[in-house]
């Protein structure tokens, strides 16, 4: 008996000690996380891509307006180019094996790319409100429009038209 229950404990011990050793596999989780990530980044900075495109630059009559758009583009082409190469990166990782290593690019990822989508979007809401700062003081006009009067017919009741009176602020 003593021998039997010597068998038992030894096949328990090594079970046991195999299912201790065994690991899950993170590299295919991880892998796919990082390629979703990226995916997601990539939408992100597509938008915004989309959004910088709307933005007619001859509407843009200021070089400081002008440079912050252009900075934007290129913010936006340098981050939408970068963001390309991590399911490659990710693939690369997940080859070798190593889980922290993708751990790391998951998270390298999502710090680097968050600071490009807000600093994208910092300057192209910079641009978009110069835009509409500009069309509020009525600087800008639809095209077609005719210019709105210099000044008013003389004869008219415009208190603002009388001599040495100043142009009143709207």
């Amino acid at each position: 008996m003593t021998n039997l229950h010597a068998v038992v404990s030894s096949a328990l011990l090594a079970l046991l000690a195999a299912s201790g050793c065994e690991k899950v596999d993170d590299v295919p989780r991880l892998r796919d996380e990082a390629v979703t990530i990226a995916n997601l980044y990539h939408e992100r900075f597509d938008d915004l891509a989309h959004r910088a495109a709307a933005i007619n630059p001859d509407r843009l009559t200021t070089t400081e307006a002008q440079r912050v758009y252009q900075q934007a583009k290129i913010t936006l082409d340098r981050f939408r180019n970068d963001v390309r190469q991590v399911p490659v990166q990710a693939q690369t990782s997940a080859t070798h094996g190593n889980p922290e290593d993708l751990q790391k690019l998951i998270d390298a990822t999502r710090e680097r790319f968050e600071g490009g989508v807000i600093e994208a979007t910092q300057e192209l809401t910079a641009v978009e409100n110069w835009l509409a700062a500009v069309e509020q003081h009525g600087a800008l006009r639809p095209s077609g429009a005719p210019a709105a009067p210099a000044s008013p017919e003389p004869g008219t009741d415009d208190p603002a038209a009388a001599p040495g009176s100043e142009t009143p602020i709207r």
